[in-house]
């Protein structure tokens, strides 16, 4: 897990299978109590509710991860900043659909938006003074250890600048009556070896823990349907509690419900192969939306994944082939439980969109439960078989 440490106070990306990704809810320990809830699931369902007899809508800020232009991790020729922003844009357009909802984008590849960006140059001041004063509240709740928010002299001033935009985000999101916000990331590993899916939220003894986490469940259990929570220890909860991201109100700074979500590792074949990686990350972001709609007690109705139902096309993309019709065939598959094929795991065979062993295996299998000739090639009867089975 990478990510942004309020103990360090500097951009940190760390290795999954650093120190870093197990100090989640024990960096610091709080002795004196908790924070004062900020905000309730039931007060943004209520908001959600009067938003459709015309009253203010709910605010959903979406934060791709890291800076434009800057940060987060690299795989071959893949950015993670950039696809962060790709997934953020996704998702984005299925959240404008609802009018109930308010959506702003963070930031594009390019630019912070315009709103942000004059926020960081006018209320510099304000926003380190904002810091120091939650310095001093969490220094009032901890074991002696201090605030996690401070900044130490080791760390240079480029390290310490995109910390405290994040800060001057959640400043800045307290101001201007956000609700959600759904920071987008996608992991790293050093030795490339975990997968998986996690979703952050904060440490339960902040103000805004509550609803993050309650926000937090239904994401998670929503990306649960296609994909496997990661591998790593503690990221294999799938939610998982932290007190140290700035992003989701280290030191008590967020007001609002947020959620983290690191959507996959970047090497994982479902974002190392092209040729599916869109549909992927719609995949990604509709079932955020779904996520987000359940908690707001207003489920989405129809399909769990945009990937069906499928304008099958003849002949299938052929082994060794990334495509948008092999995810939406392997999805398909799993649904109706040939995928993955017996005695594997989604960790084994993953619903990625490459056309590999595990597809062809289950596809066979699928054929041979009709009684046709295994061909692990979509042909007509397979594609209109899986057109009546509603996909």
């Amino acid at each position: 897990m990478r990510k942004i440490l309020a103990l360090s106070a500097f951009l940190s990306i760390a290795l999954s299978y650093a120190p870093f990704a197990y100090a989640a809810d024990s960096s610091l320990q709080f002795s004196g109590g908790s924070y004062t809830t900020t905000i309730t699931s039931a007060a943004l369902q209520a908001k959600y509710k009067a938003a459709g007899a015309g009253g203010p809508k709910v605010n959903v800020l979406i934060m791709p991860g890291h800076e434009p232009g800057y940060g987060g991790a690299v795989y071959g020729s893949l950015l993670e900043r950039d696809l962060n922003v790709e997934i953020a844009d996704k998702l984005a357009a299925y959240l404008k659909q609802n009018p109930r909802l308010s959506v702003t984008v963070a930031r594009t590849g390019a630019a912070w938006n315009p709103q942000l960006e004059s926020y960081f140059e006018t209320g510099w001041q304000g926003i380190l003074d904002f810091i120091t004063d939650h310095k001093a509240s969490m220094a009032a709740l901890t074991d002696g250890a201090g605030s996690a928010t401070g900044f130490q002299a080791s760390h240079n001033t480029a390290a310490q600048d995109p910390a405290r935009r994040l800060y001057g985000i959640s400043k800045w999101a307290n101001e201007n009556g956000v609700d959600v916000a759904i920071h987008i990331h996608i992991n790293d590993a050093g030795n490339k070896t975990q997968q998986g899916f996690a979703v952050y939220v904060p440490d339960v003894k902040y103000g805004n823990a509550g609803a993050s986490r309650s926000l937090g469940n239904y994401i998670a259990s929503e990306l649960n349907r296609t994909s496997a929570s990661s591998t790593l220890p503690i990221e294999n909860l799938g939610v998982v509690g932290d007190q140290d991201l700035i992003a989701l109100g280290a030191a008590n700074t967020a007001n609002f419900a947020s959620v983290l979500i690191e959507y996959a590792y970047i090497y994982e074949s479902k974002l190392a192969n092209p040729g599916a990686r869109s549909a992927v990350e719609s995949d990604f972001a509709w079932k955020t939306y779904r996520g987000l709609q359940a908690f707001l007690q207003d489920p989405v109705k129809g399909s769990d994944t945009p990937s069906l139902p499928y304008a099958w096309k003849i002949p299938s993309p052929g082994k060794g082939k990334s495509d948008p019709q092999i995810l939406a065939l392997q999805i398909a598959l799993h649904k109706l439980g040939f995928y993955p094929p017996a005695g594997n795991s989604l960790y084994d065979c993953p619903l990625s969109g490459f056309n590999g062993t595990c597809t062809q295996t289950a596809l066979s299998n699928y054929q041979k439960s009709k009684g046709w000739t295994p061909t692990g090639s979509i042909g007509p009867m397979t594609a209109a078989a899986l057109k009546k089975a509603g996909f």
